[in-house]
Protein backbone atom coordinates (compact mmCIF):
# COMPACT_ATOMS: atom_id res chain seq x y z
CA UNK A 1 0.00 0.00 0.00
CA UNK A 2 1.31 3.44 -0.96
CA UNK A 3 1.89 6.27 2.00
CA UNK A 4 -1.54 7.74 0.16
CA UNK A 5 -3.16 4.66 0.67
CA UNK A 6 -2.50 4.13 4.43
CA UNK A 7 -2.96 8.06 4.98
CA UNK A 8 -6.30 7.68 3.74
CA UNK A 9 -7.13 3.92 5.03
CA UNK A 10 -6.11 5.31 8.55
CA UNK A 11 -9.29 8.04 8.35
CA UNK A 12 -11.54 5.99 6.49
CA UNK A 13 -13.79 3.56 7.92
CA UNK A 14 -12.80 0.17 8.50
CA UNK A 15 -12.67 -1.80 5.44
CA UNK A 16 -13.77 0.56 3.38
CA UNK A 17 -10.80 0.55 0.85
CA UNK A 18 -10.35 -3.02 1.46
CA UNK A 19 -14.02 -3.64 -0.89
CA UNK A 20 -12.37 -1.14 -3.03
CA UNK A 21 -10.93 -3.51 -6.27
CA UNK A 22 -7.06 -3.67 -6.78
CA UNK A 23 -7.22 -1.89 -10.40
CA UNK A 24 -9.29 0.81 -8.49
CA UNK A 25 -6.42 1.22 -5.75
CA UNK A 26 -4.70 1.73 -9.34
CA UNK A 27 -6.18 4.70 -10.66
CA UNK A 28 -6.87 6.16 -7.11
CA UNK A 29 -2.90 6.64 -6.93
CA UNK A 30 -3.01 8.15 -10.61
CA UNK A 31 -5.82 10.39 -9.21
CA UNK A 32 -4.14 11.80 -6.29
CA UNK A 33 -1.25 12.30 -8.57
CA UNK A 34 -3.34 14.21 -10.82
CA UNK A 35 -4.65 16.37 -8.05
CA UNK A 36 -1.01 17.02 -7.03
CA UNK A 37 -0.23 18.56 -10.42
CA UNK A 38 -3.02 20.13 -10.90
CA UNK A 39 -2.07 22.08 -7.47
CA UNK A 40 0.87 23.16 -8.45
CA UNK A 41 -1.06 24.31 -11.61
CA UNK A 42 -3.42 26.19 -9.86
CA UNK A 43 -7.29 27.16 -11.25
CA UNK A 44 -8.14 30.11 -13.69
CA UNK A 45 -11.72 30.41 -11.91
CA UNK A 46 -12.25 33.83 -10.40
CA UNK A 47 -15.13 36.43 -10.00
CA UNK A 48 -18.78 35.34 -9.84
CA UNK A 49 -19.56 31.76 -8.91
CA UNK A 50 -21.17 29.10 -11.91
CA UNK A 51 -24.32 27.60 -11.26
CA UNK A 52 -24.74 24.81 -8.63
CA UNK A 53 -28.06 22.75 -8.99
CA UNK A 54 -27.89 19.34 -7.10
CA UNK A 55 -29.92 16.76 -6.56
CA UNK A 56 -28.49 16.12 -3.02
CA UNK A 57 -28.80 11.91 -1.63
CA UNK A 58 -30.07 13.38 1.48
CA UNK A 59 -31.17 16.83 1.66
CA UNK A 60 -33.55 17.57 -1.44
CA UNK A 61 -32.27 20.00 -4.59
CA UNK A 62 -29.21 22.14 -3.17
CA UNK A 63 -29.29 25.57 -6.07
CA UNK A 64 -26.77 28.21 -5.11
CA UNK A 65 -29.20 30.68 -6.05
CA UNK A 66 -31.36 29.38 -2.87
CA UNK A 67 -28.51 30.33 -0.46
CA UNK A 68 -27.86 34.32 -1.33
CA UNK A 69 -26.24 35.93 1.35
CA UNK A 70 -24.35 33.11 2.99
CA UNK A 71 -20.99 32.07 2.11
CA UNK A 72 -20.31 28.31 0.04
CA UNK A 73 -17.64 25.79 0.22
CA UNK A 74 -18.11 23.84 -2.68
CA UNK A 75 -16.18 20.13 -2.51
CA UNK A 76 -15.66 18.27 -5.59
CA UNK A 77 -14.71 14.68 -4.70
CA UNK A 78 -15.70 11.16 -5.60
CA UNK A 79 -15.73 7.79 -3.74
CA UNK A 80 -12.29 5.73 -4.66
CA UNK A 81 -10.21 9.05 -4.76
CA UNK A 82 -7.72 8.74 -1.26
CA UNK A 83 -7.68 12.37 -0.88
CA UNK A 84 -11.21 12.66 -0.65
CA UNK A 85 -11.35 10.37 1.39
CA UNK A 86 -8.60 11.82 4.05
CA UNK A 87 -10.00 14.81 3.82
CA UNK A 88 -14.06 14.34 4.37
CA UNK A 89 -13.97 14.37 8.37
CA UNK A 90 -12.62 18.01 8.13
CA UNK A 91 -15.45 18.66 5.80
CA UNK A 92 -17.65 17.35 8.15
CA UNK A 93 -16.29 18.59 11.54
CA UNK A 94 -15.73 22.41 9.54
CA UNK A 95 -19.81 21.87 8.69
CA UNK A 96 -20.77 21.04 11.70
CA UNK A 97 -19.04 23.65 13.18
CA UNK A 98 -19.66 26.57 10.49
CA UNK A 99 -23.35 26.34 9.77
CA UNK A 100 -24.60 28.60 12.24
CA UNK A 101 -22.43 31.01 10.86
CA UNK A 102 -24.00 31.40 8.01
CA UNK A 103 -21.80 28.91 5.77
CA UNK A 104 -23.27 26.19 3.33
CA UNK A 105 -21.42 22.99 2.23
CA UNK A 106 -22.18 21.81 -1.15
CA UNK A 107 -20.59 17.93 -2.16
CA UNK A 108 -20.28 17.56 -5.60
CA UNK A 109 -19.46 13.85 -6.62
CA UNK A 110 -17.91 13.11 -10.30
CA UNK A 111 -19.52 10.30 -11.59
CA UNK A 112 -17.41 7.57 -13.83
CA UNK A 113 -15.13 5.41 -11.76
CA UNK A 114 -18.04 5.42 -9.18
CA UNK A 115 -21.81 5.70 -9.65
CA UNK A 116 -24.17 8.10 -7.64
CA UNK A 117 -25.12 4.71 -5.48
CA UNK A 118 -21.61 4.06 -4.77
CA UNK A 119 -21.84 7.63 -3.69
CA UNK A 120 -24.24 7.77 -1.78
CA UNK A 121 -23.31 4.57 0.25
CA UNK A 122 -19.55 5.47 0.51
CA UNK A 123 -21.51 9.00 2.63
CA UNK A 124 -23.28 7.03 4.70
CA UNK A 125 -20.27 4.93 5.29
CA UNK A 126 -18.20 7.40 6.30
CA UNK A 127 -21.09 9.36 8.28
CA UNK A 128 -20.84 12.69 6.06
CA UNK A 129 -24.51 14.67 6.57
CA UNK A 130 -23.49 18.02 4.58
CA UNK A 131 -25.65 18.38 1.66
CA UNK A 132 -23.87 16.30 -1.49
CA UNK A 133 -24.86 14.21 -4.78
CA UNK A 134 -23.64 13.46 -8.37
CA UNK A 135 -22.97 15.90 -11.20
CA UNK A 136 -25.25 13.87 -13.64
CA UNK A 137 -24.17 15.64 -16.17
CA UNK A 138 -20.68 16.99 -15.98
CA UNK A 139 -21.91 20.67 -16.20
CA UNK A 140 -20.47 22.11 -12.46
CA UNK A 141 -17.25 20.49 -12.55
CA UNK A 142 -16.75 21.52 -15.79
CA UNK A 143 -17.64 25.08 -15.28
CA UNK A 144 -15.59 25.45 -12.02
CA UNK A 145 -12.20 24.02 -14.23
CA UNK A 146 -11.99 21.22 -12.01
CA UNK A 147 -8.69 19.42 -13.10
CA UNK A 148 -7.95 17.57 -10.21
CA UNK A 149 -9.42 15.57 -7.11
CA UNK A 150 -10.48 16.64 -4.39
CA UNK A 151 -11.17 20.36 -5.54
CA UNK A 152 -12.89 22.71 -3.10
CA UNK A 153 -14.07 26.44 -3.96
CA UNK A 154 -14.48 29.04 -1.76
CA UNK A 155 -17.22 31.13 -2.27
CA UNK A 156 -17.97 34.72 -0.10
CA UNK A 157 -21.82 35.96 0.96
CA UNK A 158 -21.85 37.00 -2.58
CA UNK A 159 -20.97 33.91 -4.11
CA UNK A 160 -18.01 35.72 -5.84
CA UNK A 161 -14.48 32.52 -5.92
CA UNK A 162 -12.57 33.55 -2.46
CA UNK A 163 -10.03 31.10 -3.24
CA UNK A 164 -9.81 27.26 -5.21
CA UNK A 165 -8.15 24.61 -3.71
CA UNK A 166 -6.92 21.54 -5.57
CA UNK A 167 -5.86 18.62 -4.02
CA UNK A 168 -5.93 17.13 0.02
CA UNK A 169 -7.49 20.00 2.23
CA UNK A 170 -6.25 20.03 6.10
CA UNK A 171 -8.32 21.40 8.85
CA UNK A 172 -6.22 24.34 9.29
CA UNK A 173 -6.39 25.56 5.52
CA UNK A 174 -9.81 24.64 5.46
CA UNK A 175 -10.44 26.51 8.40
CA UNK A 176 -8.12 29.77 6.74
CA UNK A 177 -10.31 29.49 3.57
CA UNK A 178 -13.42 29.77 4.99
CA UNK A 179 -12.35 32.55 7.64
CA UNK A 180 -11.36 34.48 4.00
CA UNK A 181 -14.67 33.48 2.80
CA UNK A 182 -16.57 34.75 5.60
CA UNK A 183 -14.40 38.17 5.75
CA UNK A 184 -15.21 39.05 2.03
Amino acid sequence: MTTLETRSAARAPSGLLRRLAPRRLSLMAAGGVLAIVAAACGSALSGDAPPVLVQTFEHGDFNLDNVQGKAVVVNFWFPSCPPCVAEMPDLQAAYEEHRADGVEFIGVQLLGLDTAEDGERFLTDLGITYPAGPDTDDRIWRAYKVTGFPTTVFLDREHNVVKTWTGLLDRTRLEEFIGRALES
